[in-house]
């Protein structure tokens, strides 16, 4: 079994979520992962088998799909405020009001997730056929890298969307070993307040134009994202006599 290093954009693409379609499709894998696979929330709160909040209305989604198989991975969620109101701020009265002229240009990043699959290296469709050599694709890095490779490569293409939609702040709720694994890489990333009783998560902020500034980003993390209604106009590329559609996708396991 050849398990050759490879990129990160050898093995995924990362889709933005312009369509209805693609979205339910972020809604399902959150429902199978955090309901299903992870058990945060209780599935009888969601009879359609979609986890799905108010706030997803006023998010922009971004979804993953294995390069060769074809399979849907995880997404994150970017989510706009409403008003002057992040779901930080809801969901904990500890977490203080921004500078109103902050809210504008601001979102909070939630809903970061991968399924069990990508989790286990389990890449493979066995009713998918794929040229032998391109097998090793399934295989990036080791055990202990895949979930970093996943989120950097997410938070590339939300930074890049950022940066063009005049997005300057990131905010986000994690667990401080998922801070401490973001800080590693050289993203610089800031504790905001103290830990709270209440929750094993932290509030922390980015700056979006820092994190593109990453050198990084130049290690296999080119590629940016993909709009999802694309997919439609891909043409398959033969690959020894077989026709296969090179679209990919990504994601990471934290409930944030």
């Amino acid at each position: 079994m050849n398990r050759q290093k490879q990129s990160f954009d050898h093995c995924f693409e990362v889709f933005l979520a312009d369509t209805p379609e693609s979205k339910k499709i972020h809604y399902q894998l959150r429902y199978r992962i955090y309901c299903d696979e992870m058990g945060f929330d209780d599935m009888e709160r969601f009879p359609a088998q979609q986890e799905i909040d108010e706030w997803d209305k006023s998010a922009v989604h971004f979804l993953v799909r294995h390069k060769y198989t074809q399979q849907w991975l995880g997404g994150l969620r970017m989510v706009m405020p409403k008003g002057h109101v992040f779901p930080f701020q809801e969901s904990s009265s500890s977490h203080q009001r921004l500078p109103n002229g902050r809210y504008k240009n601001s979102v909070e990043i939630s809903r970061l997730c991968v399924t069990k699959e990508a989790r286990r290296f389990a890449f493979r469709n066995p009713a998918i056929e794929v040229a032998e050599e391109n097998r090793k694709i399934s295989f990036l890095h080791d055990y202990r890298n895949i979930n970093r490779d996943i989120m950097l490569g997410l938070y590339r293409a939300a930074a890049v969307y950022s940066v063009q939609q005049g997005i300057k702040h990131w905010y986000m709720l994690a667990n401080p070993a998922l801070a401490y694994s973001i800080k590693k890489q050289g993203l610089d990333i800031q504790q905001l307040g103290d830990a709270s009783r209440q929750s094993a998560r932290l509030l922390y902020y980015l700056n979006t134009k820092q994190v593109l500034e990453n050198s990084l980003w130049f290690e296999g993390y080119r590629h940016d994202f993909r709009l999802y209604s694309d997919i439609a106009t891909d043409v398959p590329v033969d690959m020894r006599g077989r026709q296969v559609k090179q679209i990919g996708v990504i994601s990471y396991v934290s409930r944030i």
